[in-house]
Parts: C-alpha cells; sequence; structure tokens
C-alpha cells in the first residue's frame, strides 16, 4: 500500500471533520484567567489571604481550578471587608506551573491602566498575572514577599492512548465507546494536551470506502468530545482508512481489532 496515503484526509474530507470554533461571549476571557479574594479585613494589615480560582477557557468549557492564596490583601484601607482582583495569566503551558511565589514584576508594583492594579511573576519561571482591582476606589495590597499561590496538582492516572471498536460497517458511537470517552474527558479535559484521533478499518471492501468510513468514525468521536466542551483547536483528527492496521492482515479480511479509533493524549 502507498505509505503516502496513511493518515490522508482529503480535502473534502477536512471540511467533513472540520468545526468552527464556538463564540466566546463579548468581553469574556479566552485564555488563562484569574480571580482571587480576601476577606474581613483588619485595620492595617489587611486579609493578607484569601481564595482564588485559575480558569482555562482555552482548555475547555469548566475548566477552573480552585487556590489559596497568602500575601494578598496587605495594607487595604479601613472599612474595607472584602477585596477582589482578577486578570490574566500569561505563558501558563502547563498547571504545575501556576503554583508558587509571586512578585511584584521589576521589584516593584506595575499600576496597570485605570488604578488598582499590579503585574505578578512567578519566581520559578515566566508565568505572570497582570491582576486588576474589582474593588472601586481600592488599590490592590500584596505582602511586602510578594504573594503565594498554593493549588495542589495531582498527577493523572490514566492512559494515553484508547481504542474505541466498531461493528461492522458501523460509524457510530455505542454505550461502550461513549463511556470510554468520557473517561478520556475526565482525565484529559482540563490538562494541557492535545488530543489526537484516527480512524481506522479493516480491509474489507473497496479503499476508498473504507477511507469515507474512517473518517465517519473519527468525526464520531470528535462531534462527542467537542459536545463535552472541549476547545476545539486540541483535537487533531485524522482518517487512515484500510491503512496502518492495529492486526496486519491480507485483502477482504473481516477483523473487529481493525474497525478501531484511537485516541492518542499528546
Amino acid at each position: 500500500m502507498n505509505l503516502a496515503k496513511l493518515y490522508h484526509i482529503t480535502a473534502t474530507s477536512l471540511l467533513s471533520l472540520a468545526v468552527a470554533v464556538p463564540a466566546m461571549a463579548q468581553g469574556a476571557p479566552t485564555g488563562p484567567w484569574v480571580q482571587m479574594e480576601t476577606s474581613s479585613a483588619i485595620v492595617g494589615l489587611g486579609g493578607q489571604s484569601g481564595d482564588g480560582q485559575l480558569s482555562l477557557p482555552n482548555l475547555g468549557t469548566n475548566c477552573v481550578y480552585p487556590f489559596k492564596v497568602s500575601g494578598f490583601g496587605a495594607g487595604i484601607q479601613v472599612g474595607i471587608s472584602r477585596a477582589s482582583a482578577a486578570g490574566p495569566v500569561a505563558n501558563l503551558t502547563r498547571l504545575e506551573d501556576f503554583p508558587g511565589s509571586y512578585s511584584a514584576t521589576g521589584g516593584e508594583a506595575t499600576i496597570v491602566a485605570g488604578g488598582g492594579g499590579t503585574s505578578m511573576k512567578n519566581n520559578a519561571n515566566n508565568v505572570s498575572m497582570t491582576l486588576t482591582s474589582q474593588t472601586a476606589g481600592l488599590n490592590i495590597g500584596v505582602a511586602g514577599q510578594g504573594m503565594t499561590v498554593s493549588m495542589p496538582i495531582a498527577p493523572v492516572d490514566a492512559p494515553r492512548v484508547y481504542v474505541l471498536e466498531f461493528g461492522y460497517n458501523k460509524d457510530w458511537l455505542n454505550k461502550a465507546n461513549k463511556a470510554k470517552i468520557d473517561d478520556i474527558l475526565a482525565a484529559w479535559k482540563c490538562r494541557f494536551v492535545n488530543i489526537e484521533i484516527v480512524g481506522h478499518t479493516d480491509a474489507v471492501g473497496k479503499e476508498d470506502a473504507n477511507l469515507a468510513l474512517s473518517i465517519n468514525r473519527a468525526t464520531a468521536v470528535r462531534d462527542y468530545i467537542l459536545g463535552a466542551g472541549v476547545y476545539p483547536t486540541r483535537i487533531a483528527p485524522l482518517a487512515a482508512g484500510e491503512n496502518n492496521q492495529q492486526v496486519a492482515t491480507t485483502q477482504g479480511v473481516r477483523l473487529r481489532a481493525n474497525r478501531v479509533v484511537v485516541v492518542t493524549i499528546k
């Protein structure tokens, strides 16, 4: 078989697999975003600690990680019972890089246009956050030593390759396939990984028909994952048809092990 045809997608096939990136609400963050809040301010000291959440709309819907922050809200003015701030997070490509100690960039607070803000950088890497006060008339208070974000990250104990089997000439997801994709989503939806989806067939029938069938199988898996809210740019759908079989056979051999979609986490 011509190796050039492996993982081949024709222009028509590519159009059939393409899914438009969903429109974001006007003004809604499209990248990593942080919100934090401290309460019970003490005269002259401020709250000094509080809670926050890291939102990752660039990965998918409902990708939110809570965290604790200390050193935030220091020295806020008398009479303020709660201080809050929010802003974008830059240079974040791994969850593990977000927690840590942050200092004001340049050694001092950088006031954001409009007042009440500061730019903070993680002392261990290039992750930074630009915070703007969400409390009217209040400058963001940060302790002299900066602030510390605590967000435990549990390692993912899940496979990186999943194989979904299909019935003969079938291209829809059965209950077992959906359950396996749900496992993929539970482990990987809100992680900084990409998802490769490759459709396969056995060697029964015409090659062009098998390529179309493998496209339909890959599309079914992709559509299910998109329906769960995974951001489309993270998904790479491919089609191999009867090429690159899981179990090599001669032409005309019907084998369930070759009627699959392989999902690889990268």
